[in-house]
């Protein structure tokens, strides 16, 4: 059993039985999709000055929503990062929410996760070349917020592999789907090199809980209005499948950074699937794009590369 678990529900509760007692159903989602709320995925260190180092480790928090119909093994999955500027957001977003329900319903297991923000004060970044032309125009509050969402995204991703078969899932269908600054996180979990943000630095050392060595790569990304600003030298031949999804009048995170990905993907032979929305701005939620809605069209990317 996973440390993580025990800790939270006993060591003496079974996690296949625990989906089916703790699991919720409100009235917002839909007649087949359960939520269990409040499960951990891993942990990351932020500020406390009660501590002889600053720092101390903190819980990472998830929700899964998953189909109650269907198999019990051998499912998708489906790792979904909210946004919030690197400052703000949660797992709970409900915009993030009815997708994930959308996805659930269709058979697809949704991990919703919380990670460390700025004011959580995540250790500071010493060094980290970026190109500086590609970053001028985002707006961040600090490089150590951004760096640690992009540990947590990838803890998560080594958590939901490393526990495939209590969730039932194929270790080899887990895509990333990030909005905003969670799309940010989704494309530096796909793009870049397994050791790559594994860490939080050489002066805090990787819980055992955090599943180390697990391969966090995702099978496909789903990119919805984000940057790979500072993932941009991470690009290869290698990297799995990228679904665009963008606003033409994004003033937040320009569509310049799209067609940057896209060109990317078009440099290195990177198959993806680009959605650029006319008009439309940051946070496009309810937008579509040849009378296709978001779920719609993610779930047609995942049934076209992760089927």
């Amino acid at each position: 059993m996973n440390s993580l678990y025990a800790k939270r529900f006993g060591t003496g509760i079974c996690l296949a039985l625990l989906f089916f007692l703790a699991a919720g159903c409100p009235s917002s989602l839909s007649p087949n999709v359960s939520l269990t709320s409040g499960l951990v995925y891993g942990l990351g260190y932020v500020k406390d000055e009660a501590t002889d180092s600053g720092y101390s480790l903190r819980e990472l928090p998830f929700d899964l929503l998953q189909p109650t119909d269907g198999p019990a093994s051998g499912r998708p999955a489906v790792l979904m990062i909210h946004g919030g500027s690197f400052v703000k957001g949660t797992r709970t977003d409900e915009d993030l929410v009815t997708v994930a329900d959308g996805l659930a319903t269709k058979g697809y297991v949704c991990f919703l996760i919380d990670y460390r923000v700025d004011p959580d004060e995540p250790p500071p970044v010493s060094s980290w070349n970026l190109d500086a032309e590609e970053t001028k125009d985002i707006e961040i509050p600090s490089l150590g917020a951004v760096r640690a969402a992009f540990v947590d995204a990838k803890t998560a991703m080594r958590h939901i592999r490393a526990n495939s078969e209590i969730y039932g899932i194929d270790p080899d269908r887990i895509a990333v789907w990030g909005e905003s600054a969670g799309a940010f996180a989704a494309l530096a979990t796909g793009l870049t090199n397994p050791d790559e943000f594994s860490d939080d630095g050489q002066d805090f050392p990787v819980p055992a809980e955090n599943n180390p060595g697990v391969d966090p790569k995702p099978a496909v990304i789903i990119d919805c209005w984000g940057s790979a600003a500072f993932t941009s030298d991470a690009f290869d031949s290698s990297d799995p499948p990228i679904m665009i999804f963008h606003g033409t009048y994004d003033t937040t995170v320009p569509v310049f950074d799209a067609l940057r990905i896209k060109d990317r993907c078009d440099s290195f032979g990177i198959p993806y699937r680009s959605y650029l929305i006319p008009g439309a701005g940051h946070g496009c939620w309810e937008e579509e794009y040849e009378d296709k809605d978001l779920t719609t069209l993610t779930l047609d990317f995942l049934a076209e590369f992760m089927p």
